[in-house]
């Protein structure tokens, strides 16, 4: 219920007239019921032009049948609040997706044809032992002289870079700024020659994926195997030719398997890592499919040995695979003239006790070096092999390497066979990737 007294708080508050402060609406607890009649507001004062009074309607909000909302606290006076800081910058890598590199470039300047001569001075200055020269003068002659380097002529480049392939201990600025110099005639004779840049900045150099500078790395007199492996991501035939050529160069295992697949695919590859003097006999067996027949008969000599050690691992590979070492079905020969590709794996595989893929590798396999291979280990005497080969237009030649073959090295190279065939044994995920 609105009585007289609110309505006219309201008035004032709403007229913004600083009288006394009105009290809070609250509901006051009802009164007992009195037979009054109703108290209507007073009279409104009537405008200037109006004549007839005029009755504001009632705000919906001093509605007592609705809860009256609480009015916006003020804020309050304090003293103001100091910036929030920025967090602290986290440190950003290279790896980061959005990671932008940002390099400066020196601005070209103008040929001078005597900076070579200031080049070659400073360069002997530089050249200059430690205990004739001061650690300030060699840092700023090294200075200056990368300075005049966009300055120089190509010639003077040339002899510069010359000079610099022969010193004991150049600068490594000096170095990087040579072997990264687009031009060829300038980072070419130190990315061969040099023995003093470091692996890093040639792998740099080699992820480039500049041909030229490719070759000119894989000539070097003394090659890493993380420098190698550099090289052979590059996927350069060229390149990896004169690496596979360069006996100086060092191989992990994992980046001779990655040779293997490219000398799969490029027989270029082939000779020169098959006659390599550190290629381990696991990566010959696995070329060896690939391999033309003279390269083959050169795996057979070369990685393949006999002794009773041999004898005695061979025993225990067997045993481990639970296997009982059975005389060869020999009977199983006759079917080979009328049997297909599929028949003929299968018998391949229980002559010589492995499994059905490689007896189907072998089946499959248009030479007969792997035919010869499979059935000296299974038993076959001199006769018995001439009878199966007698209508090979090689014939001659097979009977020669059977006469040269034992069964231990007809086994080694048929239990490595297997071992890719089934993807197990030490380099199964090596070969696989």
């Amino acid at each position: 219920m609105i009585t007289a007294d609110s309505f006219r708080a309201l008035k004032l508050k709403l007229a913004g007239t600083s009288g006394k402060p009105a009290e809070p609406l609250i509901a006051r607890p009802a009164d007992p019921p009195v037979a009054a009649a109703p108290v209507e507001p007073p009279p409104l004062e009537p405008a200037e032009s109006d004549t007839a009074p005029i009755v504001e309607p009632v705000p919906e909000v001093l509605r007592l049948d609705k809860p009256v909302p609480a009015e916006p606290a003020q804020p309050r006076t304090s003293a103001p609040m100091a910036p929030e800081q920025p967090p602290a910058a986290m440190p950003v890598k290279s790896s980061d997706p959005g990671f932008v590199e940002r390099r400066v470039l020196e601005r070209p300047q103008p040929e001078d044809a005597e900076a070579g001569i200031r080049a070659h001075a400073l360069l002997d200055i530089m050249a200059i032992p430690t205990e004739g020269s001061l650690p300030q003068e060699r840092a700023l002659a090294n200075d200056t002289l990368l300075r005049l380097i966009p300055r120089m002529p190509l010639k003077s480049l040339r002899h510069l870079a010359d000079r610099v392939c022969l010193m004991e201990a150049p600068s490594q600025m000096l170095v990087r700024r040579l072997i990264n110099d687009p031009r060829i005639e300038v980072s070419g004779p130190l990315l061969e020659q040099a023995v003093t840049v470091d692996d890093s900045d040639l792998i740099t150099v080699a992820q480039g994926r500049n041909p030229a500078k490719l070759k000119l790395i894989a000539r070097r007199r003394l090659i890493s195997p993380a420098l190698a492996e550099a090289l052979i991501q590059s996927n350069d035939v060229e390149t990896l030719v004169n690496l596979v050529r360069n006996q100086g160069a060092s191989f992990s295992i994992e980046s001779m398997w990655h040779l293997t697949r490219f000398a799969a695919a490029h027989p270029v590859l082939q000779a020169p890592l098959v006659t390599r003097q550190d290629t381990p006999s696991p990566i010959a067996f696995q070329l060896f499919w690939r391999l033309p027949s003279e390269l083959r008969r050169y795996v057979l000599s070369r990685f393949l040995t006999d002794s009773e050690t041999i004898t005695r691992i061979l025993t225990m590979n067997r045993e481990n695979d639970g296997k009982d070492r059975k005389q060869a079905d020999l009977s199983l020969l006759a079917k080979l003239a009328q049997a297909d590709s599929r028949e003929a794996g299968e018998i391949y595989a229980r002559l010589t006790h492995v499994s059905a893929e490689a007896g189907a590798r072998i089946a499959d396999d248009a030479g007969g070096e792997a035919l010869t291979v499979a059935l000296k280990a299974a038993g076959l005497t001199r006769a018995q092999f001439a009878d199966v080969v007698e209508k090979r237009p090689d014939a001659e030649a097979l009977k020669a390497i059977f006469e040269t073959l034992s069964f231990n090295k007809a086994r080694v190279l048929l239990t490595y066979w297997d071992w890719a065939a089934r993807r197990t044994g030490p380099y199964a995920r090596i070969a696989a990737n």
